[in-house]
């Protein structure tokens, strides 16, 4: 790689991962006696005081009003926020603030009057949009106000409860505006209210906190639930797919291909939709999740990162822990799962050696307030080059072995064994994801054994997905590739030949292998040396032991009548594999 290529992807890689800015505030408690962060939109300074460190408004003719909005120099170009301010009102007349206010003809006004709260979105200096919810101010008493305004959606919160949200109904909000201050009078001719402690914080789209219950979503279908649970709602199993929201919008994928909000419950729709959006009856498809990303990355112009699946487990506790830490150094964000249940993990925090997560079920905000241990991570990378994978969906009681066009195992094949826990319901028990990750073009033979056969629903159960470069995927399902008549009793070993182009797709043929008893105990002594080696290079298997089970191995391997030395070396070593 040249020198000139090698800086470029190190620009590129650092212009997709990196943080971003600080977050801007604008704040007010008004003790320094004055308006000097303010400015006059309409009506007359005369109407505003600042006395006792708080805002006075006041009006005492019919027909007027008056907004105050931050100077431009203090609000800091601000287009998406928070707003806390309190709120006090002594009598009953109108009583006003604003949202996204880019003039005087345009804005969000919050006006209570008459037991009342009526939300109008005005625009060019009329009303597009109008709607009421009952609720009285008392009088001489503060209210915590709470406002949050961003394009998905405006809300107001009164002393922790939520009184109103922008709906169906609404149009999308229009991208930044000031917060303002505002005082008015109808016929009644005099109007008075209070102001203090105003606290606007910038918020990142990209930093949302979604949790499965959340009332837009929580009773809304898992997947195809109603097909193995009586209770299929996603806020009992939709802890996956409402970490992977989290994980995309933290990337700024902040809508779907046709516009809708990315959330929760629009992603699990999304899901539902694709042939191979859930699978294992029930399980997140991650694969089908990073294809999202190439769509919608190429739907932007390619502003937006790809990102590449890879399923981590290692060898213990402090593996994963280490190897996460140096992941989460590149990229936004990833996903873990203990006991059944998915989070986000969003950031190595140094200062305590701990993790920063984003749990969409429990308050916990740190990984050691969890007290089970971090069992298995899903990183996903930015990435503009190979999306391409192997996924077999695979009942539990099927093996698998794939080799290449040299016959030699592929030892890369990871098997995963997934699940959801709710209760006593596991989503994904019956099931285990094998991964070959980023294939190049060219011939494979999977072979599939099982102990019973493929008779009855097994075979049925099998499922077969080929993505190529881009993320596109093709599945195949076992009973298509055979001949109906076939007789799938005593059957206890398929070999499947894959013709696989990564730019392109695969092609697939099938047939029986008949049953033979030798064959079974090759299979055990092939999977034997491969656990064997994988401990040898983890580090928990001395080169010792490691050469003289490999040298039987290959001894028994050509005299099956010996197979019982095997045993009987484990045996001897107390080897657990």
């Amino acid at each position: 790689m040249t020198r000139a290529l090698f800086c470029f992807f190190t620009l590129l890689f650092f212009l997709l991962v990196q943080p971003a800015a600080a977050l801007r505030e604008f704040r007010d408690d008004f003790s320094a006696g004055n308006f000097d962060q303010w400015q006059l939109i309409n009506g007359s300074w005369s109407y505003w005081q600042v006395t006792n460190k708080a805002v006075y408004a006041t009006i005492n003719q019919s027909q007027r009003l008056s907004t105050l909005v931050p100077r431009d120099e203090f609000w800091q170009g601000m287009e998406e926020y928070s707003v806390d301010f309190i709120f006090k009102v002594f009598n009953g007349t109108d009583k006003n603030f604003v949202v996204g206010m880019r003039d005087a003809g345009n804005f969000y006004d919050f006006h209570f009057y008459n037991n009342s709260l009526i939300i109008e979105d005005i625009r060019s200096g009329f009303t597009l949009h109008k709607t009421s919810v009952p609720f009285t101010l008392e009088w001489n008493r503060d209210y915590q106000m709470h406002l949050h305004y961003s394009q998905e959606k405006i809300e107001l919160w009164i002393d922790g409860v939520k009184v109103f949200a922008t709906g169906d109904s609404w149009q999308k909000p229009i991208y930044g505006g000031k917060f303002g201050l505002k005082i008015s009078t109808g016929s009644v001719a005099y109007s008075a209210a209070f102001f203090d402690e105003v606290v606007v914080k910038e918020l990142d789209s990209r930093d949302v906190l979604f949790k499965q219950t959340g009332p837009e979503w929580a009773g809304d279908v898992y997947d195809h639930g109603e097909q193995w649970s009586d209770y299929p709602t996603m806020s009992r199993y939709g802890c996956a797919v409402t970490s992977a929201a989290m994980l995309l919008r933290s990337y700024g994928y902040r809508y779907l291909e046709d516009g809708e909000i990315l959330d929760p419950g629009s992603l699990n729709s999304w899901l539902i939709m694709q042939n191979d959006g859930y699978v294992a009856e029930g399980l997140v498809n991650w694969l089908a999740l990073s294809r999202l990303t190439y769509l919608l990355s190429e739907q932007s112009g390619g502003e937006s990162p790809k990102l590449e699946f890879s399923y981590f487990k290692g060898v213990d506790l402090l593996n994963r822990l280490a190897v996460l830490q140096e992941s989460l150094s590149g990229s936004t964000s990833q996903i873990g799962t203990m006991g059944g249940h998915f989070f986000l993990i969003d950031e190595y925090l140094s200062e305590s050696d701990d993790f920063a997560i984003r749990d969409p079920l429990f308050d916990d905000d740190l990984l050691s307030q969890k007290t089970a241990e971090l069992e298995s991570l899903r990183f996903f990378t930015p990435s503009q080059t190979d999306l391409s994978y192997f996924l077999l969906v695979l009942p539990r009681e099927v093996e698998a072995i794939l080799v290449d066009a040299l016959a030699r195992p592929l030892t890369d094949l990871v098997a995963v064994e997934e699940e959801i826990i709710v209760g006593d319901e596991v989503v994904g028990a019956d099931y285990r994801l094998w991964y070959y990750r980023q294939p190049e073009s060219g011939q494979f033979n999977l072979l599939l054994t099982t102990e019973d056969d493929f008779a009855g629903s097994l075979l049925d159960q099998v499922k077969l997905f080929f993505y190529n470069s881009t993320g596109q995927a093709e599945q195949f399902a076992l009973l298509d590739l055979l001949a109906a008549e076939e007789d799938l009793s005593q059957v206890k070993q398929l070999l499947v030949e894959i013709n696989y182009d990564k730019e392109v797709g695969a092609t697939l043929t099938a047939e029986l292998i008949e049953a033979d008893p030798d064959d079974a105990l090759r299979t055990q002594l092939r999977e034997l040396i491969n656990q064997a080696r994988a401990l040898f290079d983890e580090g928990r298997l001395s080169f010792y032991l490691f050469y003289q089970l490999d040298l039987l191995v290959e001894s028994v391997h050509e005299h099956l009548n010996y197979f019982f030395l095997v045993e009987e070396f484990k045996r001897f070593y107390g080897l657990q594999i």
